[in-house]
């Protein structure tokens, strides 16, 4: 098999379980968790790129809203994340063709961290993470940091596995095999079509 460099997200493609919006509206006492995403959105892209932690923009959403200080990083309390097996065998299976996997995500301080610890990152050979790079999704500068840190890919060898629509659009505006994630044979799949090689 041609060589490819092969980029997953993290939440809803590797891990399930990762949601955790709805529960710090609650703790925090919104009522439209839609709303306030909408309204503060400014703050978890932040958080994510790295401009502030996770506590702050907490703490900054509750000046906001005029409710409370959180007494505790919510976005940790309500992390619960669990592997999604069949995705970590088809990067093991990727890996045992000779093939370079590494992780991509939108992710911040305390969900990183929490990775690192459960050795959830472990099927990956590297780990890009926004707030690290100070790059999110979908700014196209995100995939360019990979593609230069990963040795300068052409984007034509690259493939992509998000479960955002808007992510997997950016990236194919670039010329990369973006695929939308529904599961992990799905992807087998779309793999195997475009190199018409079996995984």
């Amino acid at each position: 098999m041609k060589s490819y460099l092969f980029i997953f997200d993290m939440g809803g493609v590797v891990t399930r379980g990762f949601l955790v919006w709805e529960g710090i509206c609650r703790a925090m006492g919104l009522a439209d968790a839609k709303e306030a995403e909408k309204k503060h959105g400014g703050l978890i892209d932040a958080a994510c790129r790295g401009d502030i932690s996770s506590m702050e923009s907490l703490e900054l959403l509750a000046r906001r809203e005029g409710c409370a200080a959180p007494k505790e990083n919510y976005w940790l309390t309500f992390f619960k994340p669990t592997l999604i097996e069949a995705t970590v065998a088809l990067v093991h299976d990727l890996q045992a063709k000779g093939q370079r996997v590494v992780c991509g995500t939108n992710t911040l301080d305390v969900h990183y961290q929490y990775h690192m610890e459960h050795k959830e990152y472990a099927a990956f050979d590297a780990v890009y993470a926004s707030h690290l790079m100070r790059q999110i999704k979908p700014d196209i500068t995100f995939w360019h940091y990979i593609r230069d840190a990963e040795k300068s890919w052409d984007f034509e060898d690259i493939f992509f596995f998000d479960d955002n629509e808007q992510n997997v659009a950016a990236a194919q505006s670039l010329g990369i095999h973006a695929h939308l994630f529904t599961g992990a044979e799905d992807a087998r799949a779309f793999i195997e079509r475009l190199t018409g090689e079996p995984i």
